[in-house]
């Protein structure tokens, strides 16, 4: 009986996690791409070796939302919505060994974030600025906010690390 009892828990377990670890697959166009070490993903990449997220932009609001007012070293004051970096690491599980994010633009242009940053400041990566769909024209249609109102984050992250046109993060060790 007790045999019994616990393989029938290990298969409720496995399939539970089977079922979690395929995510939703997007259903619009991909906005955001995650790949590296993490339990929620959407499909593998055999050539990386890796688990990833694709996300379509109603994937990304599923995330828990969060805005707030900043000074935009290129643009002025604005206030940006978005989901905090955290929250989305988060949200796919990444593996608690890993230790910073490469932010990937359009242009092939990378930045780096220590995830323990990311735990510590609200670094967004924001899709809507002063309520209204960042455009391409004007970086978007995903870009990386921090929060400069935070004393000490612009001395981690300067003005060069507002990253545009943001397509992908990698997850490290």
């Amino acid at each position: 009986m007790k045999r019994t009892l616990c393989l029938g828990v290990l298969l409720a377990a496995l399939v539970g996690a089977t079922v979690w670890a395929t995510g939703t697959v997007p259903t619009g166009d991909v906005v955001l791409t995650i790949s590296g070490p993490m339990i929620l993903m959407n499909r593998w990449d055999a050539a990386a070796g890796a688990g990833v997220c694709d996300f379509d932009m109603d994937m990304l609001k599923a995330v828990p939302v969060t805005t707030y007012t900043v000074t935009d070293p290129w643009l002025g004051e604005k206030t940006y919505t978005g989901v905090r970096l955290s929250d989305l690491l988060k949200w796919i599980a990444v593996d608690q060994y890993a230790v910073k994010v490469v932010i990937v633009c359009s242009d092939a242009a990378e930045f780096v974030i220590q995830i323990k940053d990311a735990a510590q400041y609200p670094i967004m990566i924001a899709y809507a600025s002063n309520s209204k769909v960042i455009k391409a024209g004007s970086g978007g249609p995903l870009k990386v906010v921090y929060p400069y109102q935070i004393e000490g984050v612009e001395a981690l992250y300067g003005p060069d690390n507002w990253a545009w046109y943001v397509v992908g993060i990698r997850v490290e060790y």
